[in-house]
């Protein structure tokens, strides 16, 4: 291998080269790191924003953005605990076309009213936080039925449900993204939605629908995060859109659309969750973990910027 084709490998593969190199610093600082549950525990912990990134991935690269998608798992997560009593197929069910429907909802607006993504969902955020609210009058919602938990809390190896359905759902947005002719829209229209329109493409029909898949993907976060918890809470969700777009931005997809794969965004959450975790083994502060990931937040947004001004140069 030449040493273009080295530089070009580590640009590639530069959030997996931290994620294995922040891994062996925790394995010399914590004989606890490198062990079955603790992996485990950190695929579980990302797993459920991890499923909202692989949408999230798709909006931003299709040219837009949702800051409701913690208002949509709360929501998912409050209709599944309200329904469950009636089944555990119907409350899955009611979580999903919630999510659902709040997608739809924001993909109408921003493109039949040519409204800015991130105003609409800023209030869509607002709205249904007051909703869930409302339903369970500012208190913790318990489930009724047992046997909902078995969604989350069922194990396969040792490895709980949640991980292999982010871990599918990954495999399967990638496969969708990079080898369908949606993908290939997506891409088309993130890249310039004026000349995809001129080329025949639905533009208004590629976003709404990559808001839909996000709404339901968050919707299926709620449902999942209610049946490994048997509860229904406003605070679901509380500062999950800011870790999510977080994820898919530090995966190196950016703001302007147009490029970027799942596997960024999944390499993007795993390394929040890493970091997260090497936070609570070196025994950082909360209040002091918040302030790294605003900072991070920060940084990666100014890059982001930095990056998009030089390309209109190159």
């Amino acid at each position: 291998m030449n040493t273009t084709k080295l530089k070009n490998t580590v640009i590639e593969q530069k959030i997996l080269l931290v994620i294995l190199a922040l891994g062996v610093y925790l394995s010399f600082r914590s004989g606890y790191f490198l062990t079955f549950q603790n992996i485990t525990n950190i695929f579980l912990a990302v797993s459920f924003e991890g499923m909202v990134a692989i949408g999230m991935a798709l909006l931003i690269i299709v040219g837009e953005i949702d800051l409701s998608v913690g208002s949509i798992m709360a929501f998912g997560a409050t209709m599944a605990i309200l329904f469950q009593p009636y089944g555990i197929v119907v409350g899955i069910a009611a979580g999903l076309m919630g999510g659902a429907a709040v997608g739809l909802m924001n993909g109408v607006l921003v493109t039949k009213l040519r409204l800015p993504s991130i105003a609409v969902t800023l209030g869509t955020m607002v709205l249904f936080k007051g909703v869930v609210f409302a339903f369970t009058k500012e208190h913790t919602l318990t489930g009724t039925n047992e046997s909902f938990t078995a969604i989350s809390q069922t194990e396969l190896f040792n490895i709980p449900v949640p991980v292999y359905l982010f871990i599918g759902l990954a495999v399967l947005f990638g496969i969708i993204l990079q080898r369908s002719s949606f993908g290939r829209n997506i891409f088309a229209v993130g890249g310039n939605a004026t000349a995809s329109g001129f080329f025949g493409i639905k533009v208004d029909r590629v976003k709404i629908l990559c808001f839909v898949l996000l709404g339901l993907l968050s919707g299926l976060a709620g449902v999942m995060l209610a049946g490994k918890l048997n509860i229904a809470s406003g605070n679901i969700g509380q500062y999950s859109n800011v870790l999510v777009i977080t994820a898919v931005l530090l995966g190196g997809i950016s703001l302007e659309g147009g490029e970027g794969r799942i596997i960024m965004a999944i390499e993007g959450i795993l390394l929040l969750g890493v970091m997260n975790n090497a936070m609570v083994i070196m025994k950082i502060s909360p209040f002091v973990q918040e302030i790294i990931r605003g900072l991070l937040l920060i940084l990666i947004i100014i890059i982001d910027a930095i990056n998009i001004e030089r390309k209109k140069y190159l």
